[in-house]
């Protein structure tokens, strides 16, 4: 009896000791409410730490602009243009229209258009033009119900251009371009019980990166932030979030959340 119950316990400590070394904990204490007077005594995001580079797919998604500036306006004590994505495993989504979020350091009075487009391969699924924001900050763009729906297990490349206004060529703008990965995944049956367990926006929030599906997670904290923008307890954990070695956005992290742009084949609608 005492033999077994050694090596049970040798087991367990084997397989915590495994678990512990592969993830990094990002815990997250929330002692005020959170909306509707939903609170949260301790959460955790569970950080799966980035792994070998994947091959090469075109242009790296990389967390700075990825095109030249060029002649677009830029004030020197703002970030540069910064799409928020983090380690090579946080390009998961479960949505048929998911949100990219972007940090936006142009304006509508200085550069007033930009371009956003999804491809598939070589085939371009969507491309639309977008007006800016009248201020700077982070912003959402939430793929259109009107194209076809992301299919499960294909990667996806999105590009956000900003057209610069001012340029050195006759001929056309040299665009300031960030980029990203998109896949998306089914829902496992643990990840659906435990959306639906979830007792507080906070835990949903963590259930989904728990599962690696940071696409949403980024969403819903996005979301509530611009709906609650005074919120303490949001306002903490999105900045520790972007801190983490995960995303490494701290440069980025104390900017305001102005808009989720909803994208559609017509026109453009702003939420504010």
């Amino acid at each position: 009896m005492l033999l077994n119950r050694t090596k049970s316990l040798f087991l367990f400590l084997c397989v915590l000791v495994s678990w512990a070394s592969y993830s990094t904990i990002l815990l997250a204490w929330a002692q005020t409410e959170v909306g509707n007077n939903h609170q949260v005594s301790q959460a955790q995001i569970n950080l799966i730490p980035a792994e070998k580079d994947p091959p090469s797919r075109g242009t790296p998604p990389g967390k700075e602009g990825t095109g030249s500036r060029g002649d677009c306006i830029y004030q020197q004590e703002k970030p540069p243009l910064t799409p928020i994505v983090g380690s090579n495993q946080s390009h998961f989504t479960v949505k048929d229209y998911l949100t990219i979020w972007v940090y936006l350091p142009y304006t509508s009075q200085q550069e007033t258009s930009g371009e956003f487009s999804l491809q598939d391969g070589d085939m371009e699924v969507y491309r639309t033009s977008l007006k800016l924001p009248t201020k700077s900050g982070i912003v959402g763009i939430t793929l259109p119900s009107t194209i076809p729906a992301l299919k499960v297990g294909k990667e996806y490349r999105w590009y956000f251009d900003i057209n610069c206004s001012r340029h050195v060529s006759e001929n056309s703008p040299i665009p300031a371009s960030v980029t990203g990965i998109v896949e998306k995944k089914l829902i496992s049956l643990e990840l659906e019980r435990s959306l639906k367990t979830a007792k507080t926006p906070l835990e949903k929030i963590f259930v989904y990166a728990k599962h690696d599906i940071w696409y949403e997670a980024i969403t819903e904290l996005g979301q509530l932030l611009l709906k609650e923008p005074y919120n303490s307890t949001l306002k903490k954990v999105w900045v520790e979030l972007l801190n983490t070695e995960h995303f490494g956005l701290g440069n980025i992290s104390q900017e305001p959340i102005i808009v989720n742009i909803m994208l559609n084949s017509d026109n453009l609608t702003l939420l504010h």
